[in-house]
């Protein structure tokens, strides 16, 4: 493999992670619009949701035998362009029944290309010999916040019948074609242990401090905008900015944690990642000032931000096993804690407050510093 090779490799498989970004934060978008379209009520559209989350779930598991077989790069690119192809089909469709089937679907084509992605990107990483993975997480992150702000535009262009979720769909798989091609092949692992079997060992730890890191990542969705109206009375909209400051510190810090690692290794800088989540939630959990909280909100995110990609990387790693094996054991355990999360913690904060249930979720970070080791032993 040449230099130019692998340079092109690092930017086709970046352009993949910034497109599934996108593609989630066209969605996140239309949610509300393909629920007024459609007359569905919460409940009906929580199970929308939930079929979604389902699809991803059975195909993450899968998705390590697949790659050992054929290939990251062939199963990065089939799950791309299903991906794709569903994400148009599922913002524009008017029928309740097959919205549930496009949403199973494209629930598939997200795992199945949230684990090929990252293990292809793990494969560049190794390649390349220096860290990259962070990068190519940041591409994610970023491409969340452009396709969350594109999907705003179409709708407020009166767009959000479908023309421009079809319209949406199409770029982003022109985009997919172009970078295909320079997307790098690496030898299926048949040696290697690749079947699915439930997690153990490193790849068990890896997987639960996943859990825990999507854990607070999930939370922060549902629950950060409630804290800060009932901590410091900010009216809804101000409120929401909590997330948004979480999400464009973690985008930010995720672009600079290649070097971060580079110059300080991957464990100090998970240890003094999970301390970050730990302070960060500590304070705009007893923070009763606007601007306190929001600092808090955005030191979660700089903590956060570069755990999941060491854990992806160490995860490909695991002697014995394949990459694509691997991630798609930590990427099932991880993506549970995303689901888990949020009712788990509407259930405390019923019988308490939402206050207690995060500061709770707040020692994730102190078990994440603690085992950082991990990471180490892997490297």
């Amino acid at each position: 493999m040449t230099t130019p090779s692998l340079s092109q490799a690092r930017w086709a498989i970046s352009t993949i992670f910034l497109l599934n970004g996108a593609g989630i934060g066209l969605w996140a978008a239309h949610v509300p619009v393909v629920q007024a379209r459609l007359g569905i009520d919460t409940a009906t559209l929580s199970m929308v949701l939930l079929t979604i989350a389902a699809g991803a779930l059975l195909a993450m598991p899968l998705m390590g035998g697949f790659t050992a077989r054929w290939g990251t790069r062939r199963m990065t690119l089939v799950s791309g362009v299903l991906f794709t192809t569903m994400l148009g089909i599922l913002m524009g469709l008017n029928d309740l029944a097959l919205l549930f089937v496009a949403a199973f679907l494209f629930g598939v084509g997200n795992g199945a290309l949230d684990v090929a992605m990252n293990a292809n990107a793990s494969e560049v990483e190794t390649a390349r010999g220096i860290p990259t993975m962070s990068s190519f997480h940041g591409f994610f992150s970023l491409g969340g916040l452009l396709g969350a702000a594109l999907g705003g535009f179409v709708i407020g262009q009166g767009w959000g019948d479908g023309q421009g979720a079809l319209a949406a769909a199409i770029a982003t798989a022109i985009a997919l074609a172009f970078a295909a091609p320079r997307v790098m092949y690496f030898a299926p692992t048949h040696g290697a242990a690749s079947h699915f079997a439930l997690p153990r060992g490193a790849a068990l730890g890896l997987g639960l401090l996943a859990l825990l890191c999507f854990a607070v990542e999930g939370a922060l969705v549902d629950w950060s905008a409630l804290l800060m109206r009932e901590r410091t009375g900010a009216e809804p909209a101000s409120a929401a900015l909590a997330y948004s400051a979480f999400s464009i510190a973690m985008a930010a810090c995720r672009f600079a944690g290649d070097r971060l690692i580079l110059r300080f290794g991957p464990m100090r800088v998970m240890v003094l990642g999970g301390l970050a989540m730990f302070v960060g939630l500590a304070t705009a959990v007893l923070s009763t000032h606007f601007l306190l909280s929001a600092c808090g909100f955005a030191l979660i995110g700089i903590g956060a931000a570069n755990v999941v990609p060491l854990l992806f990387g160490a995860a490909s790693r695991i002697p014995g096993m394949g990459a694509g094996a691997g991630v798609a054991a930590v990427a099932t355990l991880g993506y549970g804690g995303l689901l888990m999360a949020p009712p788990v913690l509407g259930y405390i904060a019923a019988h308490s407050s939402v206050m207690v249930a995060l500061g709770m979720l707040s020692l994730s970070g102190l078990v994440i510093a603690m085992s950082a080791g991990i990471i180490k032993r892997q490297a």
